[in-house]
């Protein structure tokens, strides 16, 4: 685990969350931003692929990527809410907050 240089802004849910903790804490933005980047890279590996006449391949593996990229983002994002660290009055109302 890494170390925080800052005290977290908001209520701490979990210093150290888990990784089912954190993807079943994905909000509607964070499976938003994990589709939206698949999605917008698909066409952007179809367009690299043409030129060397893979365009198929070159697509799915830029959906792949991109898919990969936005998981991580939205991880960090929620990882982030767990921990105090981005703002995470929803996880509060819902009493995930440790007192």
């Amino acid at each position: 685990m890494g170390v925080f240089f800052d005290e977290p802004a908001y209520p701490v849910i979990d210093k150290a969350p888990r990784f089912w903790q954190t993807v079943g804490n994905f909000s509607w933005k964070d499976w938003a931003t994990f589709a939206g980047t698949s999605a917008a890279c698909y066409p952007f590996g179809w367009a690299v692929g043409v030129g060397p006449k893979v365009p198929k391949q070159s697509a799915i593996m830029g959906a792949m990527i991109g898919g990969l990229g936005g998981f991580m983002l939205a991880y960090q994002q929620s990882a982030g809410r767990l921990m105090g660290m981005f703002p995470n009055d929803k996880e509060v109302e819902l009493g995930l907050a440790k007192k």
